[in-house]
């Protein structure tokens, strides 16, 4: 079950079971959509902080609960995926008013929801990583990390050139958005940084790139059960499959060690989360003061070197980051359904989806870069002492999946959760690289 979807549990009472939604006993929650719906379809929610948020974020919810249900579906992110796609397809069908569109546009984008949960997101998922674990792996992960991004970005652009789709359109709306670190945190900032550098408006821009990272989810955790039941065989290579072990299987154990105890000493509380708040909105200044002193990149990528910057040189003190890191939970768990159906319903025209996802050349571009990733990875992490079958699912498919939902999905998939520490950096470190390699590229390209 994907982060997003912990909002959603079933707890046992007097020996039954007895379900609840977000907290709420599950008719109780139920009872609070019917009510937004009649809202929704009497179209008398006003345009503001109070409607954009509750509609987006109990219909969230709901959806993420409906394909966290489905056998199968759910071990392929089932409920981001639903988030994404029904509000847009709803709406595409005329099942949704027009005005849920128009509202919830106007929560994400022009009352600013966009800016305030995704920096939270991008500033809470870098500080919260454990700095001593970073510096142990060092710089060899990083060997078949950068690997497996530049081989999928010329490679992937080369073939894209030669099969007619474009070396550019394929840089830009399928390797770049596979590799970028999911949806939240990656397509949403890459869609702004494209618009800002020609692309279209973001809303055009993330209808192009959105389908890639749902598609290249799912191709991720295919890719990763085929990988667990290559690691099984018994004639493998020795080098080939380390059976959950990477270099330094201690490592994700001291990760969770040293969470546990900065969880101990800092428990979760309402002054982390003010905290939080604090701290993630002034880095999300800084970067916009830098931006506009030095606008070649996006506010964003100086979002997240700030970031970066504060937790490599051990700046903020470990409460300040567990503020953050508590901020970012909350937001993960209880925005991110929100901030998907915001942009499904506020952002994405459909129509354009189903003639980018019927294009031949598409999908076979978005399962190429995948393998791509895998490979170079794979191959890489043999050179600096990984094993393959690791170094393939923690570089490659950390890379190409959705995020943090897509790195549990992938893991379950592969039976190799202790990898959970590397598919983070990957996700998150890696998915922040694209996005300065892309603010980069944008202006020349686009």
């Amino acid at each position: 079950m994907s982060k997003t979807s912990s909002a959603v549990e079933v707890v046992e009472m007097n020996s039954k079971q007895k379900m609840k939604i977000a907290g709420m006993d599950a008719p109780i929650f139920f009872g609070v959509v019917v009510v937004l719906l009649i809202g929704i379809y009497m179209e008398i929610l006003p345009q503001n902080l109070a409607s954009g948020l509750i509609v987006s974020m109990v219909l969230g919810i709901l959806l993420m609960w409906i394909g966290d249900q489905i056998p199968v579906f759910n071990t392929f992110g089932g409920g981001p995926i639903l988030c994404i796609l029904i509000p847009a397809l709803f709406l595409y069908w005329g099942i949704l008013p027009e005005s849920m569109g128009t509202l919830t546009d106007s929560f994400y984008n022009e009352i600013g929801f966009s800016d305030f949960a995704v920096t939270g997101i991008i500033v809470g998922s870098i500080l919260s990583m454990d700095r001593k674990m970073l510096m142990k792996i060092g710089i060899r992960f990083f060997v078949p990390l950068l690997g497996a991004v530049v081989s999928a970005l010329v490679i992937g652009g080369l073939v894209g050139q030669l099969v007619g789709f474009g070396f550019k359109d394929t840089i830009f709306y399928v390797v770049g958005p596979i590799m970028g670190g999911g949806m939240a945190a990656g397509a949403v900032p890459m869609s702004e940084i494209f618009a800002e550098s020609g692309g279209g408006t973001p809303g055009e821009v993330l209808a192009k790139i959105a389908p890639a990272v749902m598609v290249g989810n799912m191709i991720c955790i295919l890719a990763a059960g085929a990988l667990n039941g290559l690691g099984k065989r018994k004639n493998r290579s020795k080098n080939f499959s380390g059976d959950g072990e990477m270099l330094r299987v201690k490592n994700g154990n001291e990760n969770a060690d040293a969470k546990d105890k900065k969880e101990s000493a800092f428990p979760f509380s309402m002054n982390n989360l003010i905290i939080g708040i604090i701290i993630a909105t002034t880095i999300f200044v800084f970067g916009k003061i830098v931006a506009d002193l030095i606008p070649m990149f996006h506010s964003y990528v100086w979002i997240i070197l700030g970031a970066a910057a504060l937790k490599m040189f051990n700046v903020l003190p470990a409460y300040i980051e567990k503020g953050a890191e508590d901020w970012y939970t909350l937001i993960t768990k209880a925005w991110v359904p929100a901030i998907l159906v915001a942009i499904s319903a506020g952002m994405i025209d459909f129509e354009s989806v189903i003639e980018i996802v019927t294009d031949p050349s598409y999908i076979s571009l978005t399962i190429m870069t995948v393998i791509i990733a895998v490979l170079a990875a794979g191959f890489l992490g043999l050179v600096v002492g990984f094993y393959f079958v690791e170094s393939a699912i923690g570089a490659g498919l950390g890379m190409a999946d959705m995020g943090g939902s897509g790195d549990v999905a992938v893991l379950s998939a592969a039976e190799r959760m202790g990898l959970m520490p590397f598919l983070q950096i990957s996700s998150r470190i890696g998915g922040a690289i694209m996005l300065v390699i892309l603010s980069f590229l944008a202006p020349f390209l686009m």
